[in-house]
C-alpha cells in the first residue's frame, strides 16, 4: 500500500467520494448492518491489488470492526 503523501486516501477527491458513499449507503455497514456516524469505507477490490481508490462502484460503507476483519 502506498503511504504518506502519495496515499490516495489523503486526497480531496477521495474524501469527497467517501462522504458520497456513506450517504449513499445510509451510514450502514454493508457486512453486519451496523448504523452509525463513525463509519469507514471499504474497497471491494483493494487499492493494493489495483482497485480504483475513488470509484463509487469500488467503495462500500463499513464499520471499523468489519473493515479490520
Amino acid at each position: 500500500m502506498v503511504q504518506g503523501k502519495h496515499d490516495p486516501r489523503v486526497s480531496r477527491a477521495y474524501k469527497q467520494q467517501r462522504l458520497r458513499v456513506l450517504a449513499r449507503d445510509g451510514y450502514t455497514c454493508a457486512y453486519c448492518g451496523y448504523t452509525g456516524d463513525d463509519m469507514t469505507v471499504d474497497h471491494i477490490q483493494s487499492i493494493k491489488s489495483g482497485g480504483d481508490p475513488i470509484s463509487l462502484e469500488n467503495m462500500i460503507s463499513c464499520c471499523r470492526p468489519c473493515n479490520s476483519a
